[in-house]
């Protein structure tokens, strides 16, 4: 019982963050091409996410392991940004609470987790490698101030990459939505496709 509650927490977590992405695209249409790359690039990594969660139990664990690997390396970066001398007491509180959480790992059995799984090697486990290896070529140039973002807006910013990005973004959030309803036994008449009667 607390694992199928674990997974549901974790599944519609993930499902709320694309509804996120799917608002801030609606949101910025207008903006730099850039940040429709990066909501659809998170809301296709949030579906091989999901695939990975779905098709291979083991794969929970590492997950919630992650997010306190996450956080762990953030507070690290931070503290490697202050000056050893300067701010004891919160550089205190920071190292206090990387051991927290380092505890938390060991307390509740989750896998070590030192580097997150790339997107690349979770596309592979699900049999995505191709379409991952095309895709993610197209939201890196995108994404980053490559020398064809940074040198040919107009191309980069083309009307033809914004409706690559927007339709593929439905695709994959369509895609999600439909997953984790049939992996949460959501009834039909509840999870049907918008637009349909």
């Amino acid at each position: 019982m607390l694992i199928e509650l674990k997974k549901r927490v974790v599944l519609v977590n993930l499902l709320s963050s694309t509804s996120d992405y799917l608002e801030l695209m609606k949101s910025s249409l207008d903006f730099h091409i850039s940040v429709l790359a990066l909501c659809t690039r998170s809301i296709y990594e949030i579906n091989i996410r999901i695939r990975s969660l779905i098709e291979h139990q083991d794969e929970m664990a590492k997950w919630q392991s992650e997010a306190v690997t996450d956080k762990v390396q953030t507070l690290e970066g931070i503290l490697s940004l202050a000056n050893e001398s300067e701010n004891i007491k919160e550089q205190y509180t920071l190292k206090s609470e990387i051991e927290r959480l380092n505890n938390l790992v060991e307390k509740y059995g989750f896998p070590t987790v030192k580097q997150p799984a790339s997107t690349g090697n979770l596309a592979n486990k699900v049999g995505q490698e191709k379409e991952h290896k095309a895709l993610f070529k197209l939201y890196s140039k995108l994404i980053h101030p490559s020398s064809y973002l940074v040198n040919d807006y107009g191309s980069a910013s083309s009307l033809e990459n914004q409706k690559i990005l927007q339709i593929h973004a439905q695709l994959y959030a369509h895609d999600t939505v439909s997953r984790v309803c049939e992996e949460l036994s959501v009834p039909n008449d509840v999870s049907k496709p918008y637009g349909q009667a």
